[in-house]
């Protein structure tokens, strides 16, 4: 009897001893883990999770350890671990969720994420979750899903400009381009030093104005314009000009075009762009050569596709001044062999319509001198119309 009492008092000190032990090693991981010393954490918890193996708070906090340590795809293990033991362990299945996140597994982040309550997580936990799972969604490409947790995102930071940006940003994706306009409007309204917001809400609108039509055109061209002024008031650049002039063509301001591009070109003569505008603007206000200058300046600057369509401008321009055989040129220069037939079509139209008008011409002078003829001859005395008499 006092040998198995011996034996008992042994092993439940043998016991102590070992939870003891595990205890210390948790300890010692907590301290290295809010040192930062992410490394030693590792290397305590995993001790601890080896004398502990039935622990889930073991194993919550290796996985922390882990992603702090840079190393999110091997805390996916012992997360995983941790949300087995307890399946009531919300905030194992938060940081499982981060886990593959940081490790580039969008899907798994989204199954892990979707088995949460978020709405009953603290507001903090509520954003981190819903911009990692909209983060996955929009890996995969679900930008519908993923413009829905940036909303709630928006909704849970009602102060925060760039959330609302960001949102924007993420309905534009989605082609919700009316709601993508409306979050860049707020956050710009909230936030009016972001000029690269601005550009960016500029652009949305050019965009909405291109699928609109009539007075609804006209209404988005005007706030686009207004938005881009604003630009240019804090910032002439030749990029910000360049905007406004886009968004004037577009709302057919044609003369402001033509002074906005000027003041483009003097700011950077070298790019091909604020030429070719220029040449097309004077188009649009049927001064065709004028145009003229500015398109050959631009075919100086520009390659490629780009100076293709320079030259299909052109081409339109010298046909418009029925410069033919330069116009078929130019359009060849295109690679619009179309168009070339069309124009030679005209041209020989042209040059039809130019002989039928000489000859009618012909004809009426003909026509006055024998009227002159009759006149004098009505003139003679004792002249008659009526055929002689026998």
């Amino acid at each position: 009897m006092t040998n198995r009492r011996s034996s008992l008092v042994l092993t439940a000190s043998c016991l102590l001893l070992a939870a003891s032990g595990a205890l210390a090693d948790y300890d010692a991981g907590a301290a290295a883990f809010r040192a930062g010393n992410f490394e030693l954490a590792v290397a305590e918890f995993r001790k601890f999770v080896e004398e502990r193996p039935d622990e889930p708070r073991g194993y919550h906090m290796l996985g922390r350890s882990l992603i702090s340590a840079g190393r999110p795809g091997d805390a996916v293990v012992p997360l995983r671990k941790a949300v087995e033991l307890n399946p009531n362990d919300v905030p194992s299945r938060v940081y499982l969720g981060r886990a593959f996140d940081e490790s580039d597994k969008p899907a798994d982040c989204i199954a892990a994420l979707n088995r949460l309550d978020i709405g009953s997580l603290p507001k903090q936990a509520q954003i981190q979750v819903y911009q990692r799972r909209g983060r996955s969604h929009a890996k995969l490409g679900n930008t519908g899903s993923a413009a829905v947790d940036l909303g709630r995102v928006a909704d849970l930071k009602p102060g925060d400009a760039r959330a609302r940006f960001d949102y924007g940003r993420k309905l534009q994706d989605d082609a919700q381009l009316d709601a993508a306009i409306a979050a860049f409007e707020h956050a710009t309204s909230m936030d009016g030093s972001r000029t690269e917001w601005k550009e960016v809400l500029v652009n949305a609108l050019k965009i909405k104005g291109r699928r609109t039509e009539g007075e609804a055109k006209r209404a988005v061209y005007r706030k686009a314009g207004d938005v881009a002024r604003s630009l240019v008031g804090s910032d002439p650049s030749y990029e910000n000009l360049l905007l406004l002039a886009e968004v004037q063509l577009g709302g057919k301001n044609y003369e402001s075009a033509v002074s906005t591009l000027q003041q483009a070109i003097s700011k950077n003569a070298s790019d091909w762009h604020a030429h070719y505008y220029l040449g097309q603007t004077y188009g649009s206000l049927g001064r065709f050569n004028d145009a003229e200058a500015p398109l050959t300046r631009a075919l100086e600057l520009a390659t490629g596709v780009d100076a293709q369509a320079i030259w299909a401008y052109l081409a339109f321009a010298l046909e418009k001044q029925k410069r033919f055989s330069e116009a078929i040129e130019a359009y060849g220069r295109a690679g619009d062999p179309e168009g070339a037939a069309r124009v030679r079509e005209n041209q020989q139209i042209a040059a039809d319509n130019e002989e039928a008008d000489e000859h009618n011409a012909t004809i009426e002078v003909i026509k006055e001198r024998l009227e002159k003829i009759q006149g004098e001859l009505d003139e003679i005395t004792g002249a008659t119309k009526e055929p002689p008499r026998r």
